[in-house]
């Protein structure tokens, strides 16, 4: 005779418990998948998928879940939003100057100037592109180094909104830049 152990929180057994998350797992993780992969690339897609189920996991070893699906979303839309911070914030503090002059050489090298004037002609034009509030809200705090609260202020939408924004247009730049 097996003994079974009703988990105190769940209220089920500990094997009905992962049977529960397995066939959550194999339900959501296609549309979770493509949600992720839109808004970064595969690979980091597959991690952030799977840093979303552990720490669902987590939360359903802690306590009862209502709507685990939500929960999932709602995890993944976090770890993403924490992504973005966390390359929004290494980005700006290795923000290259894009001024051709900056990128000469003392002894005015013209490849460098080149160089410098077609990356500067390639970051104008991603910046165009951008929707005009996207873009507004990206060379406010680029150019006009706003606060991401000062914009929000100044534009009439919350601070949320304004990083959504921001991560539009850093991708869009990057995409156009060919950085990764």
């Amino acid at each position: 005779m097996t003994l079974k152990t009703v988990d105190p929180v769940l209220g089920e057994t500990q094997t009905d418990a992962r049977r529960k998350l397995d066939a959550l797992f194999r339900r959501q993780a296609p549309a979770l998948l493509r949600f992720l992969s839109r808004r970064t690339n595969p690979e980091e897609a597959q991690d952030l998928a799977q840093e979303a189920f552990l720490r669902l996991t987590h939360a359903a070893g802690k306590q009862a879940l209502q709507k685990p699906e939500a929960y999932l979303g709602r995890i993944a839309r976090n770890l993403l939003r924490d992504r973005a911070k966390s390359v929004s914030g290494r980005r700006e503090r290795s923000h290259a100057v894009l001024e051709p002059e900056a990128h000469a050489t003392s002894d005015g090298d013209p490849h460098l100037a080149l160089e410098a004037r077609q990356l500067l002609e390639r970051h104008e034009a991603a910046v165009l592109k951008l929707k005009p509030k996207t873009r507004e809200v990206y060379l406010r705090h680029r150019v006009d180094g706003q606060t991401y609260p000062q914009i929000a202020a100044a534009l009439g939408i919350g601070v949320s909104a304004v990083e959504k924004h921001m991560m539009k247009a850093i991708a869009a730049v990057d995409r156009s830049l060919g950085r990764p």
